[in-house]
């Protein structure tokens, strides 16, 4: 056999064999697309806090992000909140089932002074987020300089026997009045 001899190899597939081959490369598709989704997906530090504080910012009334505000503006104190898949117990993984219902509290402090406790009760599904956000008007005569917001995430009002949901409850973030 010389150089110049050329082989040709022909494959002939028919549907039934062109058809699982497709539907294997989709399911190899789909697995790895799970496995890449699941490594970015949040995974609870345990069964008790199954809930993160994904955002937290001020904004204006139209929802744009803002840190400076006027006495007599709208601010909107905005939070995102998700909730894991699965937490890590001992040597396993476990999924979570099912959503879970959550208070959210904003509080707004000018140094040590409360200003403003705003609250509303949410619910999220297991890999999902949930945005909302509470309003507070800044008084006509608030006083100028930095007030402090601290976002709190709990199952219900602690005299009811509520307890933290989020492993970073108690998120602070900051906003100034000008004037």
């Amino acid at each position: 056999m010389s150089r110049d001899d050329v082989k040709e190899i022909i494959i002939e597939i028919d549907a039934k064999r062109l058809a699982v081959i497709v539907l294997l490369v989709v399911m190899a598709a789909g697995v790895l697309i799970s496995y890449f989704s699941s490594l970015a997906s949040f995974i609870a530090p345990s069964e008790d806090l199954p809930l993160n504080i994904v955002t937290a910012y001020s904004a204006d009334a139209t929802g744009n992000p803002k840190n400076k505000f006027h006495r007599g503006e709208l601010v909107l104190l905005n939070v995102t909140i998700e909730m894991a898949y699965a937490y890590y117990y001992d040597t396993d993984y476990y999924l979570f089932t099912s959503p879970t219902k959550f208070l959210l509290l904003i509080q707004v402090m000018y140094g040590n002074t409360p200003v403003f406790l705003g609250f509303v009760v949410e619910e999220v599904s297991p890999d999902g987020t949930e945005s909302t956000g509470i309003g507070y008007r800044i008084p006509d005569d608030a006083p100028l300089g930095t007030y402090t917001v601290k976002v709190m995430v709990w199952s219900d009002w602690l005299d009811k026997g509520g307890t933290v949901l989020a492993s970073n409850s108690g998120l602070e973030f900051t906003f100034s009045v000008e004037g």
